[in-house]
């Protein structure tokens, strides 16, 4: 009993690691994060040109923004057919904060930007009418 249950988790752990590995090929021969989601990634970099790269590996890429107005940080995380992009503001003044989006990783990436963009508008525009409040 416990040698079947030990060969099934062996069997899912080589099975993790090799799709894991086949994700980093077809990154790479798509000419890496940056080239492969290029209108993704100049948009964030438009943003200040004191953005940059803090992180990259073959299925994933860090920006980062530190400024007297706090670090600014985005995550882009290629998964299996997915793209997952974190958000994260860490500001002295109006705190932590932090978004998420999970996009198909074929999808036009015009239409992620504007998500994104109407996202953070709105998030932006909540916290700070949440904090003038207070």
């Amino acid at each position: 009993m416990w040698a079947i249950i030990i060969i099934a988790v062996v069997a899912i752990i080589t099975r993790f690691a090799y799709d894991n590995y086949r994700q980093s090929i077809k990154v790479a021969k798509e000419g890496g994060m940056i080239n492969k989601y290029s209108l993704l990634t100049r948009y964030i970099q438009s943003g200040d040109p004191r953005i940059s790269v803090t992180k990259q590996t073959s299925t994933s890429v860090d920006f980062c923004l530190s400024n007297a107005g706090g670090i600014t940080t985005f995550f882009l995380t290629q998964t299996f057919e997915s793209l997952t992009i974190q958000w994260q503001m860490h500001s002295p003044i109006f705190g932590n904060h932090k978004l998420e989006w999970d996009f198909y990783e074929d999808l036009d990436q015009e239409k992620m930007i504007s998500r994104i963009n109407n996202d953070l508008e709105k998030y932006q525009t909540h916290v700070m009418s949440a904090h003038a409040i207070h």
